[in-house]
């Protein structure tokens, strides 16, 4: 026997005990007094040929019937459960005897009739209706099960070898000889089935053998085992489950704790409030506190309630208790605030399982929170996992979740980790576009990187990519808050230069950059030393847009021209329309006319074709407003022609060139006024009938 100090100290846990007469009991030690009497619970039993099993629920084991040499504390804590108090001795024949009678008496005790309406509506979840007379294999439940469910079985069944495997399958397998097991044998069969996954029609059907075929009264153990099948994900039912429990007050049947365990964890499976509330509030009323199991089933409840909050609240009353938390519960958080988009929540108890459980946490659940916080731009749960699992080499996301980790790290300015998403990419094969290195550009502008961010732009034309204006975007932001900046830029590309091929896209976003901070005059010089920084591209027609659009002298407008020329580029819609715009700036503005004919046969046929097909090239609001002012000053008619064309094209300006014109006669009769005036101080002027003008002209028509 083991000392009496550690004894003392078991009690509570798992004890191990052989008999002088070669019997073995295994149960749990809750007391132990100085003679080093035993009190066992839940005790198995076992023949000294090993043939034989029994399930006890209380053992009082004298100390001097023990055998001291193999009786021992096995490791590992045992669940609680609420048992009978039965009283017997060592002797093999007296515990058998003791546990039937017990038993019997235990249904003498609870001698109320069940019922059967609650074991027909529980049939009915299945599908079935079973007739007086029909044998149990007719009713369709029994299901061919596949070879992972048999294994599970046979696991299941070496578990618990007093109970024969084929009752773990239903009574349907064992029909024919159903009779010949004892009455003890399938009590223990219900009780083990309470554990097993997809058990909801072999409980059910065992406790109506029993009922029915043994004439076993109702008593707490079948009502639990009953209320405990509506667990079934499929065929359970937390209404049937409150209705059992309403029966057994109703019959006068004692509810122990288990019985509301039951409940809890059927709630946790079939959410309903109600019978959750009114559950806790009965386990009160009787002084019942739940025990682990029943937490962890309140918490899941509430979360597939969807009370998230609450949920939560519990979670963190059960880490504050002394219960330790079942990994299992942590990871449903994980997963359920991961879907939600719960990132911080879902983040920090990540965070704290690694702290308790340490960081062998399951790959899935690696992959699922980086997929969701990528998914979601969440950058420091990203950033976390990328660290501490990515980099490593222990996970290894998909690319579709590593792009959205390239983009979130872009966003953030992360360019270490765009840099390493980048890496995994090429490790792959995969050949790296415009828009990965785009990510990285945008993430060197946001740490205001000038030269990085060149840089790249000079490695994706060695890697054979061609940058335009979209890829610049970033850097346009950058230099555009500083005129420092711009400058910066400029001595970057002299020395980039000597080492790369520049880009013209990245001389374009200085050209633009040193428009805006300093006028057209020094842009137009920048412009000069084109040929020098961008030796293989030369200028392209986003260069020229950039100069066009502060172009205000016909002059300068004609050696771009000269350029465009040059270089073999070609005007397009845009080019023109600034051209329209620069000679309406002008006293002669009739080549904007030349132009505006050019830009129509550019886009494929004439000025009236392509504005009867509602298509073709044609000059900006700004422009036509413009070249319209220049006609109107003119007196030219040629205004009615621009006013048709754009209202053709739904862009009318009536209403503007209305006020033009009249502004225009207004002007011209205060001037005709105060000419005569000057006039007639010297001699009286005869008054003569005028023609009417031109301007005058127009007004009536657009009049009419």
């Amino acid at each position: 026997m083991l000392p009496l100090g550690l004894l003392n100290a078991a009690q509570g846990h798992p004890m191990l005990v052989e008999l002088k007469n070669g019997e073995t009991l295994n149960g749990h030690l809750i007391q132990c007094d100085t003679w080093m009497n035993l009190t066992l619970k839940e005790v198995i039993q076992t023949s000294p040929e090993a043939d034989k099993f029994v399930r006890l629920p209380e053992v009082y084991v004298k100390g001097n019937n023990t055998n001291s040499r193999t009786s021992r504390a096995p490791s590992g804590a045992g669940a609680a459960a609420m048992v009978k108090d039965v009283a017997t001795t060592a002797e093999g024949e007296g515990i058998e005897g003791g546990v039937e009678d017990a038993v019997k008496a235990e249904g003498e005790a609870e001698a109320v009739v069940l019922e059967k309406a609650a074991i027909a509506k529980m049939l009915r979840q299945l599908g079935l209706q079973k007739e007086h007379g029909t044998s149990p294999s007719d009713d369709g439940y029994v299901k061919k099960t596949d070879g992972a469910r048999a294994q599970y079985i046979k696991r299941v069944a070496k578990r618990s070898p007093w109970v024969p495997e084929p009752l773990f399958h239903g009574p349907d397998a064992l029909t024919e000889r159903l009779d010949t097991v004892p009455t003890r044998t399938i009590y223990e069969a219900l009780r083990e089935l309470q554990n097993i996954e997809d058990s909801y029609g072999s409980v059910v059907r065992l406790v109506e053998y029993l009922v029915e075929e043994r004439g076993e009264q109702p008593n707490e153990l079948l009502y639990e085992c009953l209320i405990r099948a509506n667990v079934d994900p499929k065929h359970g039912s937390a209404e049937v489950a409150g209705s059992l429990v309403k029966e057994m007050i109703e019959k006068g049947i004692q509810t122990s704790p288990r019985i509301y365990q039951a409940l809890l964890e059927v709630t946790a499976v079939h959410p309903d409030y109600i019978l959750r509330s009114s559950a806790l509030r009965d386990m009160k009323n009787r002084w019942y506190s739940p025990n682990l199991d029943g937490l962890t089933s309140i918490i899941v409840g509430l979360l597939r309630d969807g009370q998230y909050e609450l949920a939560l609240e519990k979670l963190e009353e059960l880490y504050k208790s002394a219960a330790t938390n079942p990994p299992w519960l942590y990871h449903i958080f994980v997963y359920v605030f991961g879907e939600l988009g719960f990132h911080d929540e879902s983040f920090q108890i990540l965070q704290h399982q690694l702290k308790v459980y340490g960081p062998n946490q399951p790959m899935m659940t690696w992959l699922f929170l980086l997929d969701v916080y990528s998914r979601d731009a969440f950058y420091p749960g990203i950033a976390y996992i990328w660290e501490r699992m990515v980099t490593p080499g222990l996970l290894n996301p998909p690319d579709g979740t590593a792009v959205n980790v390239l983009n979130t790290a872009s966003r953030h300015g992360d360019a270490p980790l765009v840099t390493s998403v980048m890496r995994l990419l090429t490790g792959r094969d995969r050949r790296l576009d415009l828009h990965h290195y785009e990510a990285l550009i945008d993430a060197h502008t946001l740490r205001h990187e000038v030269r990085k961010a060149f840089t790249v732009l000079c490695i994706m034309r060695r890697a054979g990519l061609a940058p335009d204006s979209s890829s610049t975007r970033s850097i346009y932001r950058m230099l555009r808050e500083s005129p420092s900046a711009t400058d910066e830029a400029l001595s970057v590309l002299q020395e980039l230069r000597q080492q790369y091929q520049v880009p013209i896209a990245a001389f374009n976003v200085v050209l633009e950059a040193t428009v805006l901070h300093h006028g057209f005059k020094r842009a137009f010089d920048l412009y000069r030393a084109v040929r020098r920084i961008c030796a293989d591209d030369g200028p392209d027609l986003r260069t020229f847009h950039v100069l066009l659009r502060r172009c205000a002298l016909r002059k300068s407008m004609n050696f771009l021209l000269d350029e465009m020329q040059t270089f073999g580029v070609r005007p397009d819609r845009e080019a023109y329309d600034q051209l329209i715009r620069i000679c309406a700036l002008q006293d002669d503005y009739e080549p904007a006319f030349k132009y505006l004919e050019r830009m129509t046969r550019s886009s494929g046929g004439s000025v009236g074709e392509a504005a009867a097909a509602g298509s073709g090239w044609w000059m900006s609001r700004a422009s036509a407003l413009a070249l319209a002012r220049c006609c109107v000053h003119a007196q030219d008619a040629r205004v009615r022609f621009i006013m048709d064309e754009c209202r053709r094209r739904g862009m009318s300006i009536d209403a503007d060139v209305r006020r033009l014109v009249e502004r225009a006669q207004k002007e011209k009769q205060q001037q005709q006024q105060q000419d005569e005036q000057e006039g007639g101080k010297e001699e009286e002027v005869t008054p003569r009938v005028q023609e009417p003008s031109a301007l005058s002209r127009l007004v009536a028509a657009m009049s009419s």
